[in-house]
Order: structure tokens, then C-alpha cells, then sequence
């Protein structure tokens, strides 16, 4: 996925580091997991707001696996109560 960047692409990711995040990647995401887009937005400005592939495609790896281990849902009590266990402490994703 090459994605050309002008000057004031550049420019914003000067000045906003972490914060400028590529809606084509949130829309790439958004259909594999249903989760709020800010959520989203949020996670891909952490990890991928930058030009450079390698460390986009090593973001989107580190997204993808963010949101699997730490997205609960309802269901999922008994579940979370025995990582909790486990692990001692545990980063979690409310919906």
C-alpha cells in the first residue's frame, strides 16, 4: 500500500506526532473488528503515525494484537477473571 505524502503531510506529522492517523487504514480495520472508530483512531495514532511502511505494517500488527487481547465484552467475565489471575494486573478495553 504505497500512499504518497506531500508537504503538508509532512508537515502535520512534524507537528502532531501521534496524533495524524490515515483513514484508509481505519476503514481497513474497522470491518475486521467492531469496535468504536475513535478506538481505532486512537490505537493507529499511537502506533502508526508515520510515512514509513515497514513501521506502519509493524503498527497495524501491534493494533491488531492490542485489540485482541485487551477488547472485553460482557460475555467474556469469567474469562478476563482468569487472565486477571494469572497476570496480576491486566490492560483492558471496556465496550
Amino acid at each position: 500500500m504505497d500512499v504518497t505524502t506531500d508537504a503538508l503531510d509532512q508537515k502535520l506529522l512534524a507537528a502532531f506526532p501521534g496524533r495524524v492517523v490515515r483513514k484508509d487504514l481505519v476503514q481497513k480495520l474497522k470491518v475486521g473488528f467492531s469496535i468504536p472508530v475513535y478506538v481505532l483512531e486512537y490505537l493507529l495514532g499511537k502506533y502508526c503515525s508515520t510515512t514509513d511502511e515497514d513501521e506502519i505494517a509493524q503498527g497495524l500488527r501491534l493494533v491488531k494484537e492490542a485489540i485482541a487481547e485487551r477488547v472485553v465484552r460482557a460475555d467474556q467475565g469469567e474469562l478476563i477473571k482468569s487472565r486477571l489471575q494469572r497476570a496480576g494486573s491486566l490492560k483492558v478495553i471496556d465496550l
